[in-house]
């Protein structure tokens, strides 16, 4: 591990987790939600960041969020495309959502059913769509930015 923000991330941790070596207490913790913010907020390193990662601890149910970067440097939970394509839907309802977005939605039941996931899953790369589909498409987006994206940040 580098020296870039690591020890009040480690500061943040541990005190969180059963372990009180790092290496080990970073193991306790998984990924449970994503959140795209238009405020800028800190994650316990220091930074500044839009892009939260909320995570729980396995072992002792405690709960906080860090960035983006600190999840996948510091955490070893990688985020993949997700974040991108959050941005991308954020920044434009219409457009097709990625694979890592359509999984996230999925496995946090932001999707009606397999019928609604796997169709999303088949327009990915898809670039012309019936109306019918550009408004099912357009719906599903807007339930997946409404879970992911608040306006206004509030601490949970």
């Amino acid at each position: 591990m580098d020296g870039h923000n690591y020890e009040p991330l480690k500061a943040h941790i541990l005190p969180l987790s059963q372990a009180q070596n790092f290496d080990l207490a970073r193991r306790e913790w998984s990924l449970v939600a994503v959140e795209l913010s238009e405020e800028w907020d800190n994650c316990p390193c220091g930074q500044d960041i839009k892009e939260h990662c909320f995570i729980r601890n396995g072992i002792t149910g405690a709960q906080t969020y860090v960035g983006n970067v600190c999840i996948k440097r510091f955490i070893g939970i990688d985020t993949g495309t997700l974040f991108d394509g959050l941005r991308r839907l954020s920044n434009d309802p219409t457009t097709n959502p990625n694979a890592a977005v359509v999984e996230y939605a999925w496995k946090n039941g932001f999707l009606y059913d397999e019928k609604e996931y796997g169709f999303l899953l088949q327009i990915v790369r898809k670039r012309n769509l019936s109306d019918a589909q550009q408004a099912w498409k357009l719906k599903a987006n807007r339930r997946i930015l409404k879970q992911t994206v608040v306006a206004r940040r509030t601490r949970r």
